[in-house]
């Protein structure tokens, strides 16, 4: 059994019965889909549906929705086809719209459960954290992709993070993998695009092994981040008692302020609310929580008609969050 395949293998667990592939008909996700496939054939009580999202950006865009529905047909394997209205699209960042419309997808499509792969390599790893880094990401987001995470009511799993996509190339040639070039790749106003035809091979072309160093930062970084989650975790438990939306003002100033930063935004994740950006968080830590108690005063942000936003108020000692409505 090739690396590949123990990797896909290891995603495969007995009490899940439905599995997902996001599938593209590009390299990385036609590989994935036949090595799911494959995994999955000794268990015949278990599911494999791939999800094929047209964005319908490109004029090539039906052709490569036929060839995704020729692939499945030719493998035996049933194909989910999802239509995006590109004329819908609305917002600053192209990418990040068609990114939160596939996501809603796949939440519907895991609603009842099951497991979503997707072709996420080494490369998009590491193209991420550029991304990441360059929007002045912290700690968290300095992890970069997560190779497993919760999704609708089931979980989304990247086995093939730890492989490159010239390592996958290989693969596709000796399986002699007929699979789709997807134009807009090469389409540099897209952030990602950039990121991955200018910036990386120039890098490379300087420091060859810079894979293998920037996956050295992104496991310090996910370790770093677990360690301090255990603090605050811990740092949760003492200023909240039982109620989670409350927690103790006077034990919080009791702490630094950057650990008291630590703790806000772990806090408001924790109640799925959207976290504070970096001036409203020493906006609270600074002032807010030193204003006069008596007035109950509020901080808001976000707006009404937006999922997540906060209201963010004292009372009776204790810093309470609630969504805004």
């Amino acid at each position: 059994m090739s690396s590949v395949s123990k990797a896909v293998q290891s995603f495969i667990e007995d009490e899940i019965n439905s599995y997902f592939v996001a599938y593209s008909g590009g390299l990385d996700s036609s590989i994935l889909l036949l090595e799911v496939q494959e995994a999955l054939k000794k268990s015949q009580l278990k599911t494999l549906k791939a999800i094929h999202i047209n964005h319908n950006y490109s004029k090539n865009s039906k052709k490569w929705e036929e060839h995704c529905q020729n692939f499945c047909s030719l493998n035996g394997i049933e194909l989910l086809v999802f239509d995006i209205d590109f004329s819908q699209i609305k917002g600053a960042s192209l990418e990040d719209q068609f990114r939160k419309k596939r996501y809603e997808v796949f939440n519907e499509c895991l609603k009842k459960g099951g497991r979503l792969f997707t072709g996420h390599h080494e490369d998009d790893n590491i193209e991420t954290l550029f991304l990441r880094l360059l929007r002045g990401t912290g700690l968290k987001g300095a992890r970069s992709i997560p190779i497993k995470r919760n999704i609708g009511n089931g979980d989304l799993a990247r086995p093939f993070l730890n492989f490159t996509k010239s390592e996958l190339k290989i693969i596709a040639e000796k399986k002699s993998l007929v699979y789709l070039e997807d134009e807009s790749n090469k389409d540099i106003a897209f952030d990602r695009n950039y990121i991955r035809n200018l910036v990386l091979p120039s890098i490379e072309e300087r420091w060859p092994s810079y894979r293998k160093n920037i996956n050295k930062f992104i496991t310090n970084a996910n370790n770093s981040y677990e360690i301090l989650s255990d603090q605050v975790k811990e740092d949760i438990n003492y200023l909240t008692n039982e109620d989670v939306n409350q927690i103790d003002i006077k034990k919080l100033k009791d702490f630094s302020s950057e650990r008291q930063k630590n703790i806000i935004i772990y806090w408001i994740n924790l109640l799925n609310l959207n976290p504070p950006n970096s001036k409203v968080l020493n906006e609270i830590i600074e002032k807010f929580l030193h204003a006069s108690k008596a007035a109950e005063p509020k901080l808001i942000w976000g707006t009404k008609n937006k999922k997540g936003s906060v209201c963010l108020r004292i009372k009776k000692g204790y810093l309470v969050a609630s969504p805004l409505s």
